[in-house]
């Protein structure tokens, strides 16, 4: 039997779902009612750049929570170079004294944990999730075996359509890279070093096949020079671009609605049927569940949902998406390309009641 789901520690660091695909089809407007999954918080954040009149960011893992609720209080006392520096996005030996600013800010429970883990500070919060630290054991102990750091810079500039392909096919898919690729994200290594075993409950498909089809579709294409999240797997920051909720022409937005972001711990099914939302952001939840689970959760969103309220939300490896014969769902056209390659699908509904 699998063990259960430790909630002990940062699973994500960062967000891996695209947030400008995210805010483009789910379209946020000023005054709406928000609910997004907290994850790291960069996308619960990023919706308090359109001047919403509440983001409830929630998620049944504690520890994901008390680093949103760092993220937000950092935000709001810091400068925009402090908050850079602080989270890891830039280098610093000033962290620790930092956190002593922001420390008194946050909530008993966050605090007690950052101070029982002060090296997730001291190193930069962004790179300590166990997601994160996946993707560092690849850069240190894979990728060198397959390409050189000239190789992989290579594969950043930009090309044309037909340039990217030629580089892909000729310079980067090598031997070794097949190889390593599809044992460094089989299942048990993902399950095991990056994600968690039980993530894995309802997958049936070949994981490592499915990720490397993916990310071969992405790597011959003209997007790779600007993805900020394959920048930082295959480089380890964020040098191309930064996460939607840092860019500077959104950060004075979200620090003056930083007030709006409130934070709850608990499943979807958890919340009150009082609360109405606009706006629903739900990440890759479904595919945990299983089919019976997954229709309860179907079951219950219209109930906190106002008429005409978008759910957004992606499938990884297991495929769920809002019946298509339930009259209360309405699918709706994607708009954009989505920079996380290695998901299978991002789903919007509208609700119709």
């Amino acid at each position: 039997m699998n063990k259960p789901v430790d909630f002990t520690y940062i699973r994500y660091a960062n967000c891996w779902e695209d947030a400008d695909l995210l805010v483009q089809n789910t379209e946020p407007f000023a005054h709406a009612n928000i609910l997004s999954i907290a994850s790291a918080g960069d996308n619960s954040l990023a919706f308090l750049a359109f001047e919403p009149k509440m983001v409830l960011s929630f998620d049944i893992n504690p520890t994901q929570l008390y680093l949103t609720e760092l993220k937000q209080k950092a935000i709001q006392y810091l400068t925009y170079g402090e908050v850079l520096s602080f989270l890891g996005f830039d280098r610093s030996r000033e962290r620790l004294k930092i956190f002593q600013r922001v420390s008194p800010h946050l909530s008993e429970e966050a605090r007690n944990y950052l101070n029982n883990h002060i090296e997730l500070i001291k190193n930069g919060i962004i790179h300590q999730g166990k997601f994160e630290n996946y993707f560092a054991l690849f850069r240190k102990y894979v990728l060198p075996l397959i390409h050189s750091k000239r190789k992989i810079d290579a594969l950043f500039i930009r090309k044309t359509a037909r340039e990217q392909q030629k580089f892909y096919d000729h310079e980067w898919n090598t031997w070794r890279w097949r190889l390593l690729f599809r044992v460094f994200f089989s299942k048990y290594v993902l399950g095991k070093y990056g994600r968690d075993p039980r993530f894995f409950d309802q997958t049936k498909e070949d994981v490592s096949a499915s990720i490397f089809e993916r990310a071969e579709t992405h790597l011959r294409s003209t997007l790779v020079s600007q993805n900020h999240y394959l920048d930082y797997q295959l480089r380890g920051n964020f040098s191309v671009n930064l996460p939607f909720y840092l860019r500077p022409e959104n950060f004075e937005c979200i620090k003056r609605n930083i007030n709006k972001l409130q934070l709850c711990k608990g499943m979807l099914t958890d919340l009150p049927v009082e609360q109405k939302f606009d706006i629903l952001n739900l990440s890759n939840i479904f595919e945990y569940m299983d089919e019976e689970n997954f229709m309860k959760q179907a079951d219950f969103l219209p109930k906190i949902s106002n008429a005409n309220a978008r759910i957004a939300y992606w499938n990884l490896l297991v495929d769920r998406s809002l019946p298509s014969n339930d009259p209360r769902y309405k699918d709706q056209t994607i708009h954009g390309k989505d920079m996380c390659f290695f998901y299978k699908s991002f789903h919007l509904n509208t609700v119709t009641t």
